[in-house]
């Protein structure tokens, strides 16, 4: 049984009609599905819960964005259950990295219906008040900051919101002094911003992390050390390509683990999180999927 869970508002209203063209998909095709529809994250990762306990789920598939796609993987992590997306947020980093955004509904259908599902890794964050699986990149700093105030810009949406978002921070931030520890060893630095990250991407395609891996069992840390606000605009269009990771001032490292401990805010896939420390790890094949090559 298939588990379909639906963002009405995702794409001004597109997740709908994208469900209802899956729907007629799975009821041509008599695969059993169950619909969750709920008016918030709550009530959906509670009937996600309560429907994995109860029927046997063997795929659920997202109609959203990103942010869904992290409400679903909380619930599935770890278990022997497919995740699949179908895009219509604003982001939409996840369906890009596993190459289904653009792709017709049928195109996702024949996807899952077609070929073997595929394991990836996913990173654990663990701080103050819990824990949260996440897939793609957890940002803190400047990052955050623009990450808290994008998801408050309701026009316009996708890239152009974190662009808005970051020129408005970039005039009153300051550099943040992080202790960082990995492999055993300390260290502090202070920085514009500092990433943990498991996949390529944020902020609907930007491209922080271009060398990470779903399927390497290694996480990236990414940190920019302190910059005048003209060096900062100067590397932000090269994120789009990757090509920031030439620049002197951006560091790179290569962990399964990694502790974050400064006063600021992480967000990770786009979600809050809240206050560091932040402790994560890298879990190999932890979420089954499908990717479009």
């Amino acid at each position: 049984m298939w588990l379909l869970v639906l963002n009405k508002s995702a794409g001004k209203g597109d997740a709908l009609n994208r469900l209802e063209k899956f729907e007629l998909l799975c009821t041509i095709n008599k695969i059993a599905y169950r619909i969750i529809n709920e008016p918030s994250q709550a009530k959906t990762q509670e009937q996600i819960s309560v429907l994995l306990k109860t029927q046997p789920i063997s795929t659920v598939i997202a109609f959203g964005g990103d942010g869904l796609v992290s409400i679903c993987l909380q619930s599935i992590a770890l278990k022997n259950i497919g995740l699949m997306v179908v895009p219509c947020g604003t982001g939409n980093d996840f369906s890009r990295s596993i190459g289904v955004l653009g792709s017709s509904e049928q195109e996702i259908f024949d996807l899952i219906t077609k070929n073997q599902s595929q394991a990836i890794d996913a990173a654990k964050a663990r701080y103050q008040d819990g824990e949260k699986w996440y897939l793609q990149i957890m940002s803190t700093g400047f990052d955050a900051k623009v990450n808290g105030l994008a998801n408050k810009i309701r026009w316009p949406t996708g890239r152009a919101r974190y662009t808005i978002a970051m020129l408005i921070i970039l005039f009153k931030f300051k550099p943040i002094e992080y202790e960082i520890t990995f492999n055993k060893d300390k260290t502090i630095v202070h920085a514009m911003l500092a990433l943990v990250a498991n996949g390529v991407s944020y902020g609907g395609g930007m491209k922080i992390s271009p060398y990470s891996s779903f399927i390497d069992g290694e996480l990236d840390l990414l940190y920019v050390e302190p910059v005048s606000r003209l060096t900062l605009l100067s590397i932000f269009p090269k994120v789009f390509s990757g090509t920031h990771i030439n620049h002197p001032k951006v560091k790179v490292f290569r962990s399964s683990e990694f502790t974050l401990r400064a006063q600021t805010k992480a967000y990770a896939d786009g979600e809050l999180i809240g206050d560091l420390p932040v402790s994560v790890n890298v879990v190999p094949r932890a979420i089954k999927t499908w990717i479009l090559i």
